[in-house]
């Protein structure tokens, strides 16, 4: 069982270098990031005229390495870490859990390279950082094989015209466009929450619904036998918990928070997600952090950290594993699209897939609209936090505009008064039982737990 303290500040704060950094322009920090993976190709026997693509900058920066034409080498792909987000030691439970799982399940992943010195994690010091001689930077840098696909996306999604709609109003001025698009998101979920009376997702989509939630049950299982060796050192990594999302300091995850954005929620709106943070902390707490409901997550399983190809789908970005409760993955596969009016037949499709490799207890079933409202007022602060520090990319980064922000705050408040609406006069949800009611499927001390991510 892990224990978790709610109210304990994290202890993984931000450092002064970490906010030095921070106050440099964009674009310095998009070279800084550049020139510390330029000095760490030659780590992994990279020559430094090899080409850097930026494919990402989020929490990391990622990077496609493309070796000149005369090297005999593959194209690889290189993180370069973010100061204070995970210590070299936290990193490394990282890369070895995704080295078990490519021993032990089918699961298509990107392997971690070790660099010519043997290492997982090789550290790059930058001196004479911010124009002080006295102030040094150290990086953390990993590598992974190239793995080729592109990130699947849903016959229904709507996600890039949403987005591009709101990056086009981003040139307007916030105080024109902000009610337009608060508007905006009313009406979308009104429409949501009228629903629908049958799915328009393709056999296509609900088996990429399906494929994701095996992965995610793949992963439970599998963590079960890994676990008890490196509990020690996955507690070294924070954990997906309440204070994750809402303790009262800066925890390394969202960097912000939804009630210090007067400008993007009105006073209605702070009050209306106090309001459903309250009551999913009175059904956490019941819930409770039974090994039968809490333990290794990857804890950001969309699709957007997938990549498929003609057979199979990759998993990615395991950056953000850590403890939190189970149902955590269900919840990240549908990140950023909560609010969509056929979301009860995507977690259906996922719900499936899952049990096709893991049962879940009834309790549990019916408490993921607590994990996906959680989850969303997460991600919407994680918003807050990259709106101005982001590189365009393929997820969140992704024409992120203030406006794309005020769209989602306000459907973030919309979901927390429909969440209390629904849940406030429900029972809480029941402890875990000592022994699970049924075995997990195919699961015995000699095989190995795989599935099939075709």
């Amino acid at each position: 069982m892990v224990n978790v303290d709610y109210d304990k500040p994290r202890t993984h704060v931000q450092s002064g270098a970490q906010l030095r950094f921070n106050d440099l322009p964009f674009s310095r920090q998009e070279a800084h990031f550049h020139d510390v993976a330029v000095r760490a190709l030659p780590q992994w026997g990279y020559p430094k005229t090899s080409t850097l693509r930026l494919l990402n900058l989020t929490e990391n920066a990622t990077f496609r390495v493309e070796p000149p034409a005369d090297c005999r080498l593959p194209p690889i792909a290189m993180r370069v870490h973010r100061l204070d987000y995970a210590q070299k030691q936290s990193i490394e439970v990282e890369l070895q859990w995704l080295l078990h799982l490519n021993a032990t399940t089918d699961l298509r992943l990107a392997t971690p390279l070790k660099s010519r010195d043997g290492q997982l994690v090789e550290t790059i010091t930058t001196e004479h950082m911010y124009g002080r001689a006295d102030a040094t930077e150290h990086r953390n840098v990993v590598c992974f094989s190239w793995v080729e696909g592109e990130a699947p996306v849903d016959s229904t999604d709507d996600t890039k015209q949403m987005s591009g709609l709101l990056a086009a109003l981003g040139k307007m001025p916030d105080a024109l466009t902000f009610p337009l698009v608060r508007g905006a998101a009313m009406l979308y979920a009104g429409i949501g929450s009228m629903g629908k009376q049958h799915s328009a997702l393709t056999d296509a989509d609900k088996r990429l619904y399906g494929k994701l939630g095996e992965i995610a049950a793949t992963l439970r299982r599998n963590q079960l036998r890994w676990t008890p060796q490196h509990a020690e050192d996955i507690a070294e990594r924070a954990s997906w918990d309440w204070q994750a999302a809402f303790g009262p300091k800066w925890n390394n995850y969202y960097g912000s928070h939804y009630w210090d954005c007067s400008s993007t929620l009105s006073r209605h709106d702070i009050e209306a997600i106090d309001g459903a943070r309250d009551l999913m902390r009175k059904r956490l707490e019941a819930y409770g952090t039974s090994s039968q409901r809490y333990g290794l997550i990857h804890s950001d399983l969309r699709t957007s950290n997938t990549l498929a190809n003609d057979t199979s789908l990759a998993v990615l970005d395991f950056d953000d594993c850590a403890y939190g409760w189970y149902m955590t993955d269900i919840a990240g596969i549908v990140g950023f699209m909560e609010h969509r009016p056929d979301l009860r037949y995507i977690i259906d499709a996922i719900v499936q897939g899952y049990e096709s490799i893991w049962p879940l207890d009834p309790t549990e079933r019916a408490e993921i609209p607590t994990f996906i409202l959680m989850r969303r007022i997460g991600l919407f602060q994680s918003l807050l936090y990259h709106m101005h520090n982001t590189a365009p990319g393929n997820n969140e980064g992704a024409e992120l505009s203030p406006d794309l922000v005020a769209f989602y705050g306000k459907g973030t408040a919309l979901l927390a008064r429909r969440y209390v609406s629904t849940f406030g006069n429900r029972p809480l949800p029941e402890p875990a039982k000592t022994q699970p009611e049924s075995e997990p499927l195919n699961l015995t001390a000699d095989q190995p737990a795989t599935t099939q991510a075709a």
